[in-house]
């Protein structure tokens, strides 16, 4: 029972940094202007895409559920640990581990999964493709992978998920959010120039600062 305390007031206790990093991430998204908006409609184009597919077509559960698991597998070997089994359908999924951690439990939520690997494909193609690449195609499956991982991630949020209760319910939807920022913030950076990750952080830790001090003064002095 004191454990489930403790988790609800940490959990409480950083709620003013989810409010900081939004406002910081609302201001980079306000410094995207390098790219012309002809290229960053491509990316407002994927999210809508997979919006419809979503709600019209079908919902890629399966897709999910094995991104899903697999970053708990990947967490694992990062951690040390062993997986000793893993299965997917389009109904669930489950892997059994070796080793089990606050960042085994959660990394799912934190990583986008086929973000990050359209990302290391456009560096890849950036990297050996002596005459340039067209960002389009690229802006575009950004922008649908992370819709496709919010998305679904909200949507399987629903569902009072085990992985959760590892560090209490509150504070690690608050983690997931935060961290999941953080996430879009770094590949924002790497795809427009006018972000800065960096800047970025140091505005996060600028207004949690700020707003913490105000919780202080108001209920101290």
């Amino acid at each position: 029972m004191l454990k489930r305390v403790l988790k609800f007031i940490l959990g409480i206790f950083i709620t003013p940094v989810c409010v900081g990093v939004s406002l910081a991430f609302y201001e980079q998204l306000n410094q995207i202007k390098v790219i012309s908006y002809y290229h960053q409609k491509y990316f407002v184009i994927g999210i809508v895409a997979y919006l419809v597919v979503h709600a019209m077509i079908f919902k890629p559960a399966y897709l999910y559920i094995f991104s899903h698991e697999f970053m708990h597998a990947i967490a694992t070997w990062i951690s040390g640990g062993k997986v000793t089994a893993f299965n997917v359908s389009s109904k669930g999924g489950s892997v059994a581990v070796t080793k089990s951690n606050l960042f085994i439990a959660l990394a799912p939520y934190f990583f986008p999964f086929y973000t990050i690997i359209v990302t290391i494909i456009f560096f890849a193609a950036k990297l050996f493709l002596k005459d340039g690449i067209d960002y389009n195609p690229f802006l575009f499956a950004i922008g649908f992978t992370l819709a496709f991982h919010i998305i679904l991630t909200l949507d399987f949020l629903k569902i009072r998920q085990t992985d959760l209760l590892h560090a209490g319910y509150l504070f690690s939807m608050c983690l997931i959010y935060i961290v999941n920022l953080f996430v879009i913030g770094f590949i924002f950076s790497l795809l427009f120039s006018s972000v800065t990750f960096k800047a970025f952080a140091m505005d996060t830790y600028i207004r949690s600062k700020d707003i913490y001090i105000g919780i202080y003064q108001q209920l101290f002095l």
